[in-house]
Parts: structure tokens; sequence; C-alpha cells
């Protein structure tokens, strides 16, 4: 029973406790991992907070820990109602989740043929967005805003999507209810509706 209530712990609020065997302090952030952490990682993290810092709901770099995993059985417990992300961050929490690793090549994987990777820079951005709307609006109000406003406004200021162009009109034709085609339309209409909004995200979280 002890051991169901520590693993039931350390999947929602401390993933440290599942073992990862190397642990980085970079700023504000710390990196847990299943492997040796390559030092690119300081660069990584840099170019996450200059995409961050554009935005207007900014203030400063946030304490957040970060988990590196390899796509095996941590993340497949971890993840285990969203098996398919790329990076995950559980509401009132500072920790981040992230699936297959790889910081040598600024990169992370989910496993889907088509808009399968994603740069690991930007997908630290877009989940740390997630943790800046939340401080902005409220964890409660937060998590009430539709899957198009907060994941559209995520990839907006992460600056990518996981799909070229090519690839989200290809996917329209063999898979239109694909996860990737979501955030991809999603990331598109923010940026129309903040074009309307003339930049104000408060406008836009407001009033969509």
């Amino acid at each position: 029973m002890a051991f169901l209530l520590l693993l039931a712990v350390a999947v929602v609020h401390a993933p440290q406790l599942l073992a990862f065997p190397y642990e980085q302090h970079v700023g504000t952030v710390t990196v847990y991992a299943e492997r040796p952490i390559d030092p690119r990682i300081g660069s990584e993290l840099a170019r996450a907070e200059g995409l961050l810092r554009a935005s207007p709901i900014y203030t400063g770099s946030l304490d957040r820990s970060l988990f590196l995993t390899n796509g095996g059985w941590r993340w497949r417990l971890l993840a285990i109602q969203s098996p398919g992300a790329f990076a995950f961050r559980r509401p009132f929490s500072a920790a981040i989740v992230f699936n297959r690793s790889d910081v040598a090549a600024d990169r992370v994987t989910n496993g889907r043929v088509i808009g399968g990777t994603r740069t690991l820079s930007g997908v630290i951005a877009h989940e740390t967005t997630h943790i800046m709307i939340a401080n902005h609006l409220g964890e409660v109000r937060s998590a009430m805003l539709p899957t198009w406003q907060q994941e559209g406004y995520a990839d907006h200021v992460a600056r990518e999507s996981s799909l070229t162009d090519a690839e989200a009109a290809r996917l329209r034709t063999t898979d239109p209810a694909a996860p990737a085609l979501v955030y991809y339309d999603a990331r598109r209409r923010v940026a129309a509706a903040l074009g309307a909004k003339r930049g104000s995200v408060d406008a836009f979280f407001a009033g969509g």
C-alpha cells in the first residue's frame, strides 16, 4: 500500500521520485534525465527563454523542473492519459515531462510518422507558456480556455508546429482528425485572432 501511495504521488506531483539518475541546474530550471545531460541544454533553454520573452505575459524566468525521458516506462507511467504527446504539464505544477528527448539534436519525438518531431527548445517554450497563462489568468480560468486558445497560443509563442504546410495538407486528406492538425490549425487561428485584437493578449483571452 505504501509503495502504491508513493507511486501515485510520483506520477502526479513528484516525477523525480521515479529515479531519474541525472540532474542539472541551469538558472531557475532543474533538468532531470534518464541519460547524461548534453551541455547543449543550456543553449536550448536560452533559446526557449528568448521565445518566451517575446510574449506580453512574460514576467521573468520561472522556476521549473524538466523531466527528459527516453519514451520508455517512465514516460508511459507519467503520461498515462496522453502517451502520444510531446510533453505535458499538469495544472498547479511547474514540472514538465517530455517524451523521447534528444538534447544533442534539440529534438523531441512522439512516435508519429507525420507530425512526430519538434524541437526540444520549442516544446520547452510551449509548455512553459502554459505556466505563464496559468500565472496570468489563474489556474481555473486557464483550464477553462478552449483548446485552440491554450494550445494555439503556446505554439504561437514557440513559433513552430510539428507539421509543414505540405504535411498539413496531406493529413487533411488521409487523417483529418489527427492531433497534429488540431495544433497546426490552432496556431494559425491564434495568429489571426491576435491580429484582429491588435496584439492584445488580454483581449484575445477575454474574447477569443
